[in-house]
């Protein structure tokens, strides 16, 4: 009974995935940049226009290099400005949208006391931003980091510590969220953005007084370490149950959420030595995820959660690292940023709500005889400047 009522939320989740409110997306904004600046591109993706595909401008950020990294998942409702980070440079941006084709930089955020290194964002129903952030003030051993929730303009308006005596001197790189608000409660991940050896925990956060109630270990299989890394959740259609990934390629269930009695549970692991699971996207009842040295992305069908299986494989080529996948709401295409290891490019991939069958868009091509996708490696841009970049945080733009 219990597989039959997962089935039809995600099935009624999956109709309503499927059926555009009103046309495609019409611009696509990606946060990018190299050794030298950053900025936000804007990229025009109404599929009907001669210009598919193409630069349109971009929103230069000044003060040199600030690691370009995530930004919101989605653009914010009411048209407040949406949140962009700067990962190594501890700088995090708003922008404002109202303009399609003509996003501003409204201002850089203060930093925030007793941490640095803001990394995801979620945007809470009342248009606040609840953030992670990776590292503490050193006071600590094991310096964790933790949750900062902002207003909708970017002041501070609670921090909270990932600091848990039950598990003294913790490297606590907090690093993703879900946020759940009909149960009052937040999933956040551990995991480093760079080679430190850091804590396998998920935490179980009350989200009204950001109150830390639980740190649970994430365990792994014998001759593996899937379980390093804990990386991104995300909520399932039975908006009770959140499905992880770890970058080293074990998926889990985090159910009781709400409960006394909160649980990590494995599940799956999508190969042995498999790693560089990336930035994932629910839509319907699929999983969809990039595994970036595979050079593939990957489609689950979760009608089962304790079961997944896959439904569709989209390998790319062996220069390009899939990382971030951000989804059209109002279409079914999915945009496919670079990790970085390669050349830095994006491509457009396609989802079908039906059978989570992926394909490439064929169409979305900087050239019309050229490779798919936009190679943002020998570029002449608006500014006057030339030179590589990568892209990373990618978000549509009705």
């Amino acid at each position: 009974m219990r597989k039959t009522v997962v089935w039809l939320a995600f099935a009624a989740a999956g109709a309503l995935a499927s059926t555009p409110q009103h046309d495609p997306s019409r611009y696509l904004y990606v946060w990018a940049g190299d050794t030298t600046r950053a900025f936000l591109g804007v990229f025009d993706v109404r599929p009907a226009m001669p210009r598919y595909g193409r630069f349109v401008t971009m929103v230069p950020v000044g003060g040199g290099a600030v690691y370009p990294h995530h930004t919101e998942l989605h653009l914010p409702p009411g048209g407040q400005p949406f949140f962009a980070n700067g990962y190594k440079s501890g700088r995090t941006f708003l922008f404002d949208w109202k303009v399609p084709e003509q996003p501003a930089l409204v201002r850089e955020l203060e930093a925030v006391p007793g941490f640095h290194s803001l990394h995801s964002f979620a945007r809470l129903a009342n248009g606040n931003v609840l953030t992670t952030i990776q590292f503490g003030s050193g006071q600590v051993p094991g310096n964790p980091g933790g949750l900062v929730l902002f207003d909708p303009i970017g002041h501070v308006l609670r921090t909270a510590s990932s600091a848990d005596p039950r598990f003294p001197g913790a490297h606590i790189r907090t690093y993703s969220l879900e946020v759940l608000e009909p149960l009052d409660r937040v999933v956040t991940t551990s995991a480093p953005m760079d080679t430190e050896r850091t804590a396998n925990v998920v935490q179980i956060w009350r989200l009204s007084d950001l109150h830390l109630l639980a740190t649970l270990p994430v365990t792994g299989i014998p001759g593996d370490s899937i379980e390093y890394y804990p990386f991104e959740a995300r909520r399932l259609g039975d908006g009770r149950t959140v499905f992880l990934n770890t970058y080293n390629c074990g998926l889990y269930m985090i159910t009781g959420i709400d409960g006394p009695t909160p649980a990590v549970r494995f599940v799956q692991a999508i190969g042995r030595g498999v790693t560089g699971c990336s930035v994932p996207v629910v839509v319907g009842r699929y999983w969809v995820i990039p595994v970036a040295y595979q050079h593939v992305i990957l489609s689950y069908d979760l009608s089962d959660p304790s079961h997944p299986r896959v439904v569709s494989r989209l390998p790319t080529d062996s220069t390009f690292y899939p990382h971030w996948l951000g989804t059209d709401p109002y279409s079914d295409r999915i945009i496919v940023t670079d990790q970085g290891d390669g050349p830095g490019r994006m491509v457009m991939a396609r989802l079908d709500p039906s059978s989570g069958r992926l394909s490439w868009d064929e169409a979305f091509r900087e050239k019309e005889d050229g490779p798919l996708g936009f190679d943002f490696t020998h570029v002449t841009w608006p500014d006057g400047t030339t030179g590589p970049s990568v892209p990373h945080g990618a978000l549509f733009r009705p």
